[in-house]
């Protein structure tokens, strides 16, 4: 089978990995182009321009380049794992199979651009992955394979990315060859989704609301971890919370939602209802730390708080 990849994030990589090992004949690879990073701008290609440079493989940066349109109509399937593009109706007839595409969802359930944080912050107990084929919707086309579920759990939508692009890495080659043979996919209105738009969550999104509760305010945590980070305000800079407790308990005294209470090494913080333990921060202009080292290292004034 001649396989095109097209994705752009690390999470793709263990499912193209799988594919490239196989007996299918990998002929390109479609990737989002270089993008400028940090203080230089210095233009850093994706990690899948990477992984496919290593191994040679002619890579593509643009949908409408004719050398990129010529490739598509040579192969069987091109398989989408996080492009971050939408394909142009026309293309999606050009290979033999047309383009397939793995959700980190078990659609129709969260459909759209950020799957996992929503299902996470929805307080959903399981998530899985879709194989399906693209049409011109969003996320609206017929299924080949839904995966079997995780626990969520306290996993992070990092850790969820992980262990469903490991999951598919195991078993593309398979459901791939079953196309091949003939597999039919299966229309998705046979399934019931209850979280139907998966929205992208923006920087303004992700900062923390202390009056919530504190559950709803570690979900949050979680989900968006490691983007784009719940993030709150600290003596007028930005600060990140990158991991949380929810300890089941108000503080002993009355305090207001943001306000800081520390015990021992741990850093409590009131919300709308119950108090947060956190336990792994990153304050401006530093890297990631656990909370009782920032603490160590913060000269604590009386009811400081979160705003």
């Amino acid at each position: 089978m001649r396989v095109l990849l097209a994705g752009t994030p690390e999470i793709a990589i263990p499912i193209f990995e799988s594919i490239r090992i196989s007996a299918c004949e990998v002929v390109a690879v479609l990737t989002n182009p270089p993008r400028a990073r940090g203080r230089s701008s210095a233009m850093v290609p994706s990690p899948v321009h990477d992984w496919s440079r290593q191994y040679h493989l002619p890579i593509h940066t643009d949908l409408h380049d004719p050398e990129f349109i010529g490739a598509l109509s040579t192969v069987d399937i091109v398989l989408v794992v996080a492009y971050g593009k939408l394909i142009p109706k026309a293309l999606l007839r050009a290979p033999k199979f047309g383009w397939l595409n793995v959700h980190f969802s078990h659609l129709p359930e969260a459909r759209g651009a950020a799957p996992v944080q929503r299902l996470i912050e929805s307080g959903a107990q399981e998530i899985g992955y879709t194989l399906f084929q693209l049409d011109a919707g969003m996320d609206t086309g017929p299924i080949f394979h839904r995966s079997s579920s995780i626990k969520i759990g306290t996993l992070t939508t990092g850790q969820i990315w992980d262990a469903l692009a490991h999951q598919a890495g195991a078993e593309i080659v398979g459901l791939l060859e079953a196309i091949d043979r003939g597999a039919a996919p299966i229309p998705q209105e046979i399934y019931a989704g209850t979280l139907p738009i998966a929205s992208k969550i923006s920087t303004a999104e992700a900062r923390i609301q202390w009056n919530d509760p504190a559950d709803v305010i570690e979900r949050k945590i979680r989900a968006y971890n490691p983007t784009p980070s719940a993030w709150t305000y600290f003596r007028g800079d930005r600060f990140i919370v990158h991991r949380a407790a929810d300890i089941g308990r108000t503080s002993d005294n009355q305090k207001s939602p943001g306000e800081w209470e520390i015990k021992g090494e741990e850093l409590l913080v009131t919300t709308g209802m119950g108090q947060l333990h956190l336990l792994e921060v990153q304050p401006a202009g530093k890297k990631a730390m656990m909370a009782s080292e920032w603490l160590r290292g913060v000269q604590i004034q009386g009811g400081e708080l979160f705003e």
